[in-house]
């Protein structure tokens, strides 16, 4: 999700009910050197609390001398340490998901923030480094032992597991293995009826929804919008889908230049439009596009002209 979770993501989550928000990798050394993107990586709109501030990082100074400052300058409900990210530039400085092999020194880090910051602590793990070490509930146990109130747990090994399917029991392992963190359950979550059937099979207290929601932010509405009689939940339409994408638009103009706003936007018109009748002639065209204006004209064309002609 790094380069997808900014705030303009988060904000359209929020409106569709999404709980607990997270900010992309932010790098503890980074913000430890004051360094600006670093800090811009850290901000967030007041609408987005409650919100955690997610560092990678590979020493325990790193993290606490970085949660201070964020903890001074921003202001956010959590500190949250990724250690499960996959990615080999993050991997390679033995931070994210390399700490899977290290419980001990995932213990030190918690320790760290917590000392350095009132604020809560979570932790973002994966099944273990390689398969079959399975190090999950080791890792939680020595987060927990050093304050973590949540512990996140991403049923994939860090290496290794390309698309295999997720095995939720690791979870379950996980939560009934730690006395008093929080559980988040992560990994092929796609729908409310996984979500729920998460819960009922691991015991988790909470579920993570990542990928799921690229082009589909109505996906946290989805338990609150179901009907009493258990009516199947119906997904926005094509048009107000589109009307979601331009409200999308006009956040990220809000805080980027425009050029970087519409290229940052085209990722997300992608996911938007999957399936849509002519979807792919549009994003054809707004692949070429670098002017909001002209994108936003063609998205409400679209809606107004080729999808209204559809549904007649």
């Amino acid at each position: 999700m790094a380069g997808i979770t900014d705030s303009p993501f988060r904000r359209i989550t929020r409106r569709f009910g999404s709980g607990l928000l997270y900010s992309g990798l932010v790098s503890a050394e980074g913000v430890r050197r004051m360094g600006r993107k670093s800090l811009e990586l850290c901000r967030f709109h007041p609408e987005e609390h409650p919100i955690a501030i997610q560092l990678f990082g590979s020493e325990p100074e790193q993290f606490g001398d970085a949660a201070a400052i964020i903890g001074d300058r921003f202001r956010p409900d959590m500190i949250d340490i990724n250690c499960g990210c996959p990615v080999r530039k993050i991997v390679r400085h033995k931070a994210g998901g390399y700490l899977m092999q290290n419980p001990d020194l995932i213990g030190r880090i918690v320790e760290a923030v917590h000392s350095s910051t009132g604020l809560p602590v979570s932790v973002k793990l994966r099944t273990g480094y390689r398969a079959p070490d399975e190090t999950a509930l080791e890792c939680a146990q020595a987060a927990e032992h050093g304050g973590a109130a949540l512990v996140t747990v991403h049923v994939r090994y860090v290496h290794g597991s390309g698309d295999a399917a997720a095995d939720w029991d690791v979870i379950g392992r996980v939560k009934s293995g730690v006395k008093r963190a929080v559980v988040v359950g992560n990994g092929d979550v796609k729908s409310q009826a996984d979500a729920e059937r998460m819960i009922r099979q691991t015991g988790c207290d909470r579920v993570m929804i990542g990928r799921a929601a690229l082009g589909s932010p109505w996906i946290f509405s989805e338990p609150e919008t179901c009907e009493p009689d258990n009516t199947p939940y119906i997904s926005p339409s094509a048009g107000e889908k589109i009307d979601i994408l331009l409200d999308h638009y006009r956040l990220m103009l809000e805080g980027l230049p425009e050029l970087r706003a519409v290229r940052c936007m085209r990722k997300h018109l992608v996911w938007y439009t999957r399936g849509m009748t002519q979807s792919t002639r549009l994003r054809e065209r707004v692949m070429r596009m670098e002017s909001a204006a002209e994108v936003m004209e063609l998205l409400t064309s679209y809606r107004d002209e080729v999808l209204k002609d559809n549904n007649d």
